[in-house]
């Protein structure tokens, strides 16, 4: 598997589950001991499969931005929200 972009989209039993970004429809379930760092939820990152392990590399800058559109999203429909 070549190095591939993904959003951590949540944990569950053990497992990461990321989605193929940009289009976030495919999935990628991974152990979460097979990963070779622990990665926070909403995280842009880099994979790479070597041998049935991740290496895992946390695309900062990404993520930061990521969550910034975000916030601004929900700021958005909270200021809806309030005027109805």
């Amino acid at each position: 598997m070549s190095s591939t972009k993904y959003t951590l989209d949540r944990m569950e039993d053990g497992y990461a589950v990321f989605l193929k970004y940009p289009d976030e429809e495919e999935q990628l379930i991974i152990l979460q001991s097979a990963m070779n760092k622990p990665v926070e939820v909403g995280a842009r990152v880099q994979i790479e499969e070597v041998d049935g392990f991740y290496y895992i590399d946390i695309l900062k800058e990404e993520t930061e931005q990521r969550r910034a559109n975000m916030q601004h999203l929900m700021d958005k429909l909270r200021k809806r929200t309030n005027r109805n």
